[in-house]
């Protein structure tokens, strides 16, 4: 690792340390075949797209995380809406990124644009290396096996509408200052003592490192960090997460206070902090900025003739509704129709939370205090030595969702079944390059 230098975040090659992610550590204690599967510290394994194509939420929320990355960046402050746009674009017919970019593009099956490197060419600040600068990635079009075209036209459509609606919503409802933009961290995972932990790394090298095999690494909390925000009313530090979902209610708030992977984000950001004398010392609270995938539109009318009153379905507002059933001629149906006016009483009390929530409703922050932000440290020192003691590998088979959705569901029948499961593993995945 080089010498930290003040007020300067150095990422360390993942090659240089053993990485444990957040992610890591819930699926190491979900299912440890998945686990050594999928970990950046084991086998480090992705489906490949043109095989299984893409999981679309899991994508159309990465298109969101990106814009809002772009949008709070403070020496980019791009419109969201025009950089979802450009976003799908690259997705969806290839086309040419920076160096920069690619862990946004690790599965597109990257090369470099230009081998040449005194064409363009830049140093990749976490190995050293001189690599080209620009890169061709190959657009899901090509690559998908099957393609539901109505479907992505959908998506794209819907990305647009919630960005260009957010980015209404941002300049009326943020009260904090963005002190860092999203970044990777990576910090030592150390004992109550501030002994870090060091193991001899097993993973298969590549050709190019030049350390060596034999000498113990040390052991690194590493993920990505979203936006840290100071609050201008308290002047406390804290994370901007973002999320998107189908569906936002109380219940989508009840984890918050059990969150492992904000517990462990407010934790490695003042770890970062104290490495690098940034002025975020400490880090105590979490917005937790849930948007939902849906936008502001008019009410769908029934067969009957009247304003659909679901609300699950529907994502409309009081102005909307109030409009369409003036423009039909229904005041006298309202009237007298009691569903009607309290759905339309229900859209006058949700208002924007209808779309977007921050926290529980009448409290934006989730907040973590000293005590719980010493104790995610704890636990992950721990979880990081269980991974680390040389772990007996089995999966582990239940009938919850993870199970039956798993990634890697095909090879693991074909291993219990003694059939040849590293062809799978070999024809079917990838290594995970950007991690």
């Amino acid at each position: 690792m080089s010498t930290i230098s003040p007020n300067k975040i150095e990422i360390p090659s993942k090659w240089d340390i053993i990485p444990i992610h957040t992610s890591d550590r819930e699926t190491f204690k979900q299912c440890r075949r998945k686990w050594d599967w999928s970990s950046p510290s084991r086998r480090n394994l992705i489906r490949k797209v043109n095989i299984y194509g893409v999981i679309m939420p899991l994508w159309f929320g990465t298109g969101i995380h990106y814009c809002l990355q772009k949008f709070y960046d403070p020496a980019l402050s791009e419109d969201p809406e025009k950089m979802f746009e450009a976003w799908f674009d690259v997705e969806w017919n290839g086309g040419l990124v920076h160096f920069n970019e690619l862990d946004y593009f690790a599965d597109r099956e990257p090369e470099p644009a230009f081998h040449d490197p005194t064409r363009s060419s830049v140093v990749d600040e976490h190995t050293g290396r001189v690599l080209p600068a620009i890169w061709k990635v190959r657009g899901l079009q090509e690559l998908l096996p099957e393609i539901d075209y109505e479907a992505f036209e959908e998506h794209k459509a819907l990305g647009i509408n919630m960005m260009r609606y957010y980015k209404d919503y941002a300049q009326r409802n943020d009260n904090f200052r963005v002190v860092a933009s999203e970044h990777t961290f990576s910090v030592p995972i150390h004992d109550d003592e501030g002994r870090i932990i060091k193991v001899v790394d097993t993973r298969v090298m590549p050709d190019w490192w030049e350390g060596d095999p034999n000498e113990p690494k040390e052991v690194h909390a590493r993920g990505r960090n979203d936006t840290i925000v100071q609050d201008l009313d308290s002047g406390q530090y804290g994370i901007l997460e973002h999320k998107t979902s189908a569906r936002i209610d109380e219940d989508y708030f009840r984890h918050l206070d059990l969150d492992e992977q904000c517990t462990t984000y407010l934790w490695a950001a003042e770890q970062e902090a104290q490495l690098y004398d940034l002025e975020y010392k400490e880090v105590s609270f979490i917005i937790y900025n849930a948007l939902r995938k849906a936008y502001p539109k008019p009410p769908t009318m029934t067969t009957k003739g009247l304003p659909s009153i679901d609300r699950q379905k529907e994502s409309t507002t009081a102005y909307l509704f109030d409009k369409c059933i003036k423009e039909n001629g229904l005041e006298l149906v309202y009237g007298t129709d009691e569903r009607m006016k309290n759905y339309y009483q229900y859209l006058l009390e949700m208002g924007e939370s209808l779309f977007i929530q921050r926290g529980a409703p009448g409290f934006p922050y989730v907040l973590r205090n000293k005590a719980q932000r010493v104790n995610a440290g704890k636990r992950l020192y721990m979880e990081a030595m269980d991974m680390l003691d040389n772990p007996r590998i089995y999966h582990n088979p239940t009938k919850n969702f993870t199970c039956l959705n798993c990634v890697f569901r095909e090879p693991c029948i074909q291993k219990e079944t003694g059939l040849d499961y590293e062809m799978v593993l070999g024809e079917n995945y990838r290594s995970n390059y950007d991690r």
